[in-house]
């Protein structure tokens, strides 16, 4: 059950993930979505989101993928959680080593884009199409691939890292950012955001979980 707090998701009086969603509306350019613990982690204990995500933050991933023209993951992401081609949208898998180790959406013969400054390494070998990019200024060649391809909608699903890349581009658009288990004493949601300031445009509940976008 989604219990809309304020923004979209109240004017749209929401009561489940799909929507949640919905609500969040059409987008051009980078959304990017995550799941952070209400002390500011991307990662559990094993270096996974998965520890710190709920079912309905899962769900909610799962239908803006649906969404999406292109989701693009750094390849650590892919690596750890285990990323392979997707039903819902293509995807992107970006490495500024060139390391797909150990990545099984790596070895897709379509559906896979992979994305770094040299040559992609694994240990199996790699069926991806490859894309070389500026080490610098990766998203600048990404999001000139992306509009080749008639991409608009693209869906970012990575650590701080790669993310600030996308923000240093000026090219993000909106964050959907989920916070487990909910805010901790004295905090509020602006303490959270990792991003900057932006503009809070709608935030919903869950058991175990805030669900906010902003936009930029």
């Amino acid at each position: 059950m989604i219990n809309a707090v304020s923004g979209r998701a109240f004017e749209e009086s929401v009561t489940n993930v799909r929507e949640l969603a919905k609500s969040y509306g059409p987008w051009s350019g980078i959304r990017t979505n995550h799941v952070i613990s209400s002390a500011g982690s991307f990662f559990d204990a094993s270096g996974s989101s998965r520890g710190i995500s709920t079912k309905e933050d899962l769900e909610l991933l799962i239908e803006l993928r649906k969404m999406s023209d292109l989701v693009i993951v750094d390849a650590a992401t892919a690596r750890n959680e285990q990323y392979r081609k997707l039903s819902s949208a293509p995807l992107a898998i970006v490495s500024s080593s060139g390391n797909f180790t150990d990545t099984p959406a790596a070895h897709a013969a379509t559906g896979v884009t992979l994305f770094s400054p040299l040559k992609p390494s694994s240990n199996a070998g790699v069926s991806s199409e490859h894309v070389f990019i500026s080490k610098k200024n990766p998203f600048r060649d990404i999001l000139s691939w992306a509009a080749s391809q008639n991409m608009q909608s693209l869906l970012l699903e990575s650590g701080p890292t790669l993310t600030q890349l996308a923000f240093d581009s000026n090219s993000v658009m909106q964050s959907a950012i989920t916070i487990t288990p909910g805010l901790g004493p004295a905090k509020t949601i602006e303490d959270v955001n990792p991003f900057g300031q932006g503009k809070l445009t709608s935030v919903a509940t869950s058991d175990g979980a805030v669900f906010t976008l902003w936009s930029y």
